[in-house]
């Protein structure tokens, strides 16, 4: 199982490298690497839709083009009661959503951004999951205390 976990990780880490690479070239490959505003919206609302309703992260059903989200949280058991797109953020390569959480279980209210990328499918990352592909040596660990891994120098 933890096979799985490295291979499907090292599917993201290659998917966002490919998509970091198309971004950094000319004004039409960001363009490309990017779904539509209103693509990247709906996917995000149809992800946490499915979370309000008790579905499992991973691919999102119903969604044209297809989308797939990925959310530690969510995955560790996190229960979402409701939540609310706030706004959205373009850099270059990278689209960002705020969106306020409010959770069940554990109870509370969080304010986090969610990272959109690709057009099909549609890759939906929460902010520390987003974080930990990118860097997945010094990626923030799923219990939120710092990294996973120090580096040794040599």
């Amino acid at each position: 199982m933890q096979v799985f976990h490295k291979t499907r990780a090292l599917a993201m880490l290659a998917l966002l490298t490919s998509l970091l690479l198309a971004a950094s070239g000319c004004g039409d490959a960001r363009s490309e690497a990017l779904p539509s505003d209103e693509s990247a919206r709906t996917a995000l609302d149809l992800a946490l839709s499915s979370w309000r309703d008790g579905k499992k992260p991973g691919p999102i059903a119903g969604t044209t083009p297809p989308a797939e989200i990925h959310d530690s949280r969510w995955s560790l058991g996190d229960r979402l009661a409701s939540f609310e797109i706030l706004d959205e953020e373009k850099n270059g390569a990278e689209m960002k959503f705020n969106v306020r959480l409010t959770l069940a279980k554990p109870a509370g209210v969080q304010e986090v951004k969610y990272y959109v990328l690709g057009r099909d499918p549609v890759m939906i990352f929460r902010d520390e999951d987003y974080a930990r592909n990118i860097n997945m040596d010094n990626g923030p660990s799923l219990n939120g205390g710092g990294n996973a891994r120090k580096r040794r120098s040599r």
